[in-house]
């Protein structure tokens, strides 16, 4: 029983309370029972601070388990979070191996200590890309609310208690000042191999904080040598491994630093400041999942409306082309190459001197480019913007709206139609696409139900009881399922990609998790010669990365240079390609990279299994 329904089971009505890290929650009180006591505030209060105090002389109740949503308590995540508050006095470097939900773990003690009073002020350091994740999983499954800077001021830092921010602003000139002088209670750092080199600003920047309490996040501790473990541990409990000097001299081999000497004394330390669960230890298995991508070709007006907008898209971000992310794309394009744009009939609007209008920006590119892949109608309401300031992309736009059936959607309706029997989850990227998926299925006679961030919770919670009850085929935005327990499916279909891999795989694990006790199957639609067949070509093909464990693809990416940010490395070479072949050959380029940021992940895995092994714990 939680510190709260003990304090108030015998008192009526309801109450609103906080917890004692500021939490509000909202309880219905039982009915006043003989012996008891009354509903009184001041009686209410002795008696939740009293349950409170009794509490807290102990963790064997953990109060973060009460009021989650949509996480699955594992075992060993609850005696993480147990071993940490017992005996880690709020310093510790969560090693789990990958897809064991490190994430989870911080989060379950991060709210434990907010529930207990232990911290108040805390600060959330993750790479770029995982920050709205992040922000989601606090949001929904944890009902912790964090602001997430987008360009703060100074004060940002110090007048705000709970703050979620990429490593990336947190380290920029601009900020490092601010953040390293306000003092924090609690730092959580996410994928911590990233500050293993001193000499870097990440490692910089951890270092130079004021804060009582460290987590630190990662799978992989040591990825070329064991001086970034040394690191890393500096960082945690500075002198913990006396110096450098010290460390190599009794742990390193000398002409091998990857090769540790007196490991059981290592291992010993290293249990003193490291937790590590592996999946042998664990004892979690998930059935097999498999992949399947099914290129469809174009009718004959989608392949001229790609074609068009691919002409257009390379003329209006000819200044983009030039300068590039590294200043190496080089483009001839500018006013003269709109002449050619709109052949086969399409005829532009006649615009003056006057009225030209400066490039699109990468942002305005990327989302067009994005939503080709999709579906024509994603792009209606993209264009009709952009003709809005420059009339030349009207046409495109009267083209886009006068597209009818495209192949995915008839590839779509086939895979339903051949899968009746089991549940069929369908993600998309875009509003539009959602709702003309949704006229089709009508038009078909298959019942579905659509889950998007727009719905209240308790529409999402009936919609997913329909799609678990009754509907053959549930209809998803990107957020599609968060927060629910899905895994009474096991078909998946990608109607569209994302670019970023992390969010294709968080797409498969609304499925394929705990709790699945069947075969996972995804299928993947993308038109010919598109990025997204590319994209799909690199990832399917050259990385097997279906075949992967859950989190490898993100340490994979870490192994390549501005992998993190797959979706800008996308539209860079697009930019830098002036055609089909061209742009084939950057992504011929990208496989061999993506292959050897492979093997550098096998080698620090075999390195992991030399340190530390399956008996570390």
């Amino acid at each position: 029983m939680g510190w709260l329904t003990a304090a108030l089971r015998n008192a009526g009505g309801a109450r609103t309370t906080q917890t004692p890290g500021g939490i509000p929650v909202t309880c219905t009180l039982s009915p006043f029972v003989a012996g008891g006591i009354t509903a009184d505030p001041a009686g209410l209060r002795l008696r939740v601070e009293h349950a409170r105090l009794q509490l807290l002389r102990g963790f064997e109740e953990l109060l973060c388990l009460e009021g989650l949503r949509g996480v699955e308590r594992l075992p060993h995540q609850i005696e993480t979070v147990r071993k940490v508050l017992r005996h880690f006095r709020g310093r510790v470097l969560l090693a789990d191996e990958v897809g064991l939900g490190k994430t989870i773990e911080a989060c379950l003690l991060l709210r434990e200590y907010l529930l207990r009073g232990l911290v108040k002020r805390v600060l959330i350091l993750v790479p770029a890309p995982l920050v709205s994740q992040w922000r989601e999983e606090l949001s929904t499954k944890f009902g912790l609310e964090f602001a997430v800077p987008a360009s703060p001021k100074p004060a940002f830092w110090s007048e705000t208690d709970c703050v979620l921010s990429s490593l990336a602003l947190a380290k920029s000139r601009k900020h490092f000042d601010a953040v390293t002088a306000s003092p924090w209670d609690l730092v959580i750092v996410d994928e911590a191999h990233h500050c293993k080199n001193r000499a870097t600003r990440n490692w910089q920047l951890v270092n130079a904080l004021q804060r009582r309490h460290l987590f630190m996040l990662t799978a992989t501790p040591v990825q070329n040598d064991l001086v970034e473990l040394y690191n890393l541990l500096t960082l945690l409990e500075p002198g913990y491994l006396k110096t450098e000097g010290d460390f190599k001299k009794q742990y390193v081999r000398r002409g091998n630093p990857r090769d540790p000497r007196n490991r059981e004394r290592l291992r010993g330390l290293l249990n003193e400041v490291m937790i590590r669960n592996t999946r042998s230890l664990v004892n979690i298995a998930l059935p097999p999942r498999y992949a399947q991508t099914f290129t469809v070709t174009p009718g004959e007006e989608e392949a001229r409306l790609y074609h068009l907008l691919d002409s257009y898209l390379r003329w209006r971000c000819a200044d983009l082309l030039r300068a590039g992310d590294d200043g190496e794309a080089q483009s001839d394009g500018g006013e003269e190459n709109s002449d050619g744009l709109f052949e086969s009939g399409v005829s532009p609007k006649v615009v003056g001197p006057s009225e030209r209008v400066g490039p699109l920006s990468r942002m305005q590119a990327n989302m067009l480019l994005l939503a080709a892949g999709s579906h024509p109608a994603a792009l209606v309401p993209m264009l009709e913007r952009t003709a809005a300031e420059d009339p030349r992309a009207a046409p495109l736009c009267d083209l886009a709206r006068g597209i009818g059936a495209s192949a995915k959607e008839r590839k779509l309706l086939d895979l339903l139609r051949q899968n009746q029997k089991d549940k069929t989850l369908v993600f998309a990227n875009f509003r539009a696409t959602l709702e003309r998926l949704q006229r089709v299925l009508a038009e078909a006679g298959i019942a579905f139900r659509t889950f998007t961030g727009a719905e209240s919770a308790a529409e999402k919670a009936r919609a997913v009881e329909e799609f678990r009850t009754s509907v053959p085929v549930m209809l998803c935005s990107e957020s599609g399922g968060e927060g629910h327990n899905l895994q009474f499916c096991n078909t998946l279909i990608n109607f569209d990609l994302p670019w970023n891999p992390m969010r294709i795989e968080q797409r498969a694990g609304r499925v394929h998790r705990f709790g699945q006790t069947r075969e996972v199957f995804i299928f993947n639609l993308c038109t010919a010669g598109s990025l997204e067949a590319r994209i799909l070509g690199l990832l399917h093909d050259k990385l097997r990365m279906f075949e992967l464990v859950v989190g490898e693809i993100g340490s994979i990416l870490g192994n390549l240079e501005g992998g993190e940010e797959f979706e800008s490395l996308v539209l860079n070479m697009w930019l830098r390609a002036r055609d089909s072949a061209a742009l084939d050959g950057e992504f011929a380029r990208l496989g061999e990279e993506l292959l050897q940021a492979q093997d550098e992940y096998v080698q620090a895995k075999q390195l992991d299994d030399a340190l530390f092994g399956d008996e570390f714990e």
